[in-house]
């Protein structure tokens, strides 16, 4: 079941997101959209080995633990309630999931979590104007099919 609204609407909507997204990535405002602010504590990760990286990424991933340092999550949130079909939200879904877990079991498994930090730090930026472009451009893609 779609939204009672035209397609032209919601594409637009969605294309109004991504916009401020990226715009918020490059600098140009501070504006964070609403979430839970609670964070996984870092213990979590660091007594439970793989597990524990594992059980991080299932709280970040499930709402339970919802600290979003960027409002990238709401562009995938748009396109799936409305534009999408089920088995892109789904795809989506595990996507999200995935990328959460992948930070704790990447630092994990680096060795040197001062190093990771710190190289974390060195590369954000980039990595977050990587993330948001491919986040809009799968976007695109969900859209045109």
């Amino acid at each position: 079941m779609r939204p009672v609204l035209p397609v032209a609407l919601r594409v637009g909507v969605v294309a109004a997101v991504a916009l401020f997204i990226l715009a918020g990535e490059c600098g140009l405002h501070r504006v964070v959209l609403p979430h839970r602010r609670a964070q996984v504590p870092s213990t979590v990760i660091a007594a439970g080995g793989d597990a524990g990286a594992l059980r991080f990424g299932f709280e970040m991933g499930t709402g339970i633990r919802t600290h979003m340092p960027s409002n990238l999550p709401y562009l995938p949130l748009g396109a799936v309630l409305l534009v999408s079909s089920w088995p892109a939200a789904l795809a989506c879904g595990l996507g999200f999931g995935v990328g959460r877990a992948a930070m704790a079991l990447g630092r994990h498994h680096s060795g040197d979590g001062t190093w990771w930090d710190s190289q974390w730090r060195r590369h954000e930026r980039a990595v977050r104007l990587t993330l948001t472009l491919t986040a809009i451009l799968l976007t695109v893609v969900i859209i045109m099919r």
